[in-house]
């Protein structure tokens, strides 16, 4: 797929997942004003450089805060994959003897 290998085309995406974990999780802790931050990022749509809208709802970019917490989510998700697949494969060779 050529398009992968442009302009940083799954960068995007990645900052995209980063952003999105950090503004969905300041909602589901309830931190406060999280919500009207959140709002107002919808709202701003271009006005300003990306990075300075994020910043603006609670999420900076520029730091390395985010991409932590992203990573620590998914070695979480693994984590919970790693001890079903335990939990499926472990009886079935048990009981193969």
């Amino acid at each position: 797929i050529p398009h992968f290998y442009y302009n940083f085309y799954v960068y995007q995406y990645a900052t995209g997942i980063v952003a999105a974990e950090a503004l969905s999780h300041a909602m589901l802790t309830s931190e406060p004003n999280a919500a009207d931050r959140y709002l107002n990022f919808l709202s701003s749509g271009g006005s300003a450089h990306p990075l300075e809208l994020l910043r603006d709802a609670g999420v900076d970019l520029e730091s390395d805060a985010p991409y932590r917490a992203a990573f620590d989510v998914l070695a979480g998700l693994l984590d919970q994959l790693d001890d079903q697949e335990r939990s499926i494969i472990e009886p079935l060779v048990a009981s193969q003897g």
